[in-house]
């Protein structure tokens, strides 16, 4: 018997949005605030989203688990309201950073304490990039690595729901990275596209 692969929506860009507020919520998949603030809200959630794979590899179904806020004390100072997060192998922790620029882990059971930008939030242009400095606290010291989150579709239409966001990660140096995401309101993590696995 053959499993039937998962359908993968293509997320139809909306051009006349060219500037956006872009919320927590829509990463959390609840309402979205009628202000522009920056607030982690209450959520449980499990996200079932479908895995893309440049490399040529069937569609494969994921889930993940977003859950708090809980308070928790980084690495690099302070404490800070945060998400418990689970993907398929791993517990993080996630984190307002970089002045509100976006959401990034705070600490990852494959990696450790850290401090990065992965997931746009606040006021983003269609098109731009944003280059970060990843900073991982190891028993030897702290490391570093350039990072960037690039809008590839500020406003686009995903299966059938207006306003949805999808953007590119990479980890630029060391165990390089690359991966697309789609975020879609009232849903949450909706698609994952890997093009380069960290470290592969």
């Amino acid at each position: 018997m053959t499993l039937a692969q998962p359908a993968v929506p293509d997320c139809e860009h909306d051009p006349s949005v060219t500037e956006r507020f872009l919320p927590v919520e829509l990463l959390t998949g609840e309402p979205l605030p009628d202000a522009e603030v920056l607030r982690l809200g209450p959520v449980q959630r499990r996200y079932p989203f479908v895995g893309v794979y440049a490399d040529g590899s069937p569609p494969s179904n994921g889930e993940t688990t977003l859950s708090g806020p809980v308070e928790h004390r980084t690495a690099y100072g302070p404490t800070l309201p945060a998400y418990e997060r689970t993907v398929p192998g791993a517990r993080e922790v996630v984190a307002i950073t970089f002045d509100g620029e976006a959401i990034g882990r705070v600490d990852d059971s494959r990696i450790g304490p850290m401090r990065e930008a992965k997931f746009p939030i606040g006021r983003w242009r269609q098109g731009e990039t944003r280059h970060y400095t990843a900073s991982y606290y190891t028993p030897r010291g702290v490391a570093q690595a350039r990072t960037s989150i690039t809008i590839e579709k500020l406003s686009c239409r995903y299966d059938g729901t207006p306003g949805a966001v999808a953007f590119r990660w990479k980890v630029e140096d060391g165990r390089r990275a690359d991966y697309g995401y789609v975020f879609v309101p009232g849903r949450g993590l909706a698609q994952v596209t890997v093009y380069k696995r960290g470290g592969s």
